[in-house]
């Protein structure tokens, strides 16, 4: 009900604001603290949450800052995946997130899996189409494999990873 209400203010906080003036381009229109909001599909399953130490929005460009985000995953069936950053922003349409500085992506254990840890500068995903993608050099690690890369695109519905620039694997044999 919250997050219902929270999306409506700031849907008719966009469509009230001035046109353009010099003051809606830099002042954030509004600011919260320990910012927390959760998506949920069309049954009311949990899909993905998302939590800040502090949110700004602006109306001129429809933009979203978010101090200290951490977003979470959350898929019963491919288990649970987090990241954190020191910085984020959320495109007006809120269909892409840019993560950026000191960025880690962790996948949790599951039954046949290890846990695994992704680090890079900048991230940006596309939580709607369950993408990510990194620009800059990724560091990925789990218990069998370690690997750097130049950039990184991943697909989670096609589990398709794409490295270019410089990449280097060592992967450890799970057989004694």
């Amino acid at each position: 009900l919250l997050l219902a209400a929270l999306s409506f203010w700031i849907d008719q906080s966009v469509q009230l604001a001035s046109n353009g003036g010099e003051a809606a381009k830099t002042e954030p229109e509004g600011i919260m603290e320990n910012f927390e909001a959760l998506r949920t599909d069309a049954a009311g399953r949990p899909h993905y949450r998302l939590n800040a130490r502090k949110l700004k929005h602006y109306t001129g460009s429809k933009l979203t800052e978010l101090e200290s985000p951490h977003f979470v995953q959350l898929d019963a069936e491919a288990g649970e995946v987090s990241a954190t950053a020191q910085q984020a922003t959320v495109s007006a349409d809120g269909n892409e997130v840019n993560l950026l500085g000191d960025v880690i992506v962790e996948r949790a254990a599951r039954p046949g899996q290890s846990a695994m840890s992704l680090r890079t500068a900048r991230l940006t995903v596309f939580p709607e189409q369950d993408r990510l993608q990194a620009p800059g050099a990724v560091d990925v690690r789990d218990d069998t494999l370690t690997l750097r890369a130049g950039a990184m695109e991943y697909d989670a519905k096609q589990r398709v990873i794409k490295l270019t620039g410089r990449v280097k694997a060592h992967y450890i044999s799970g057989r004694t």
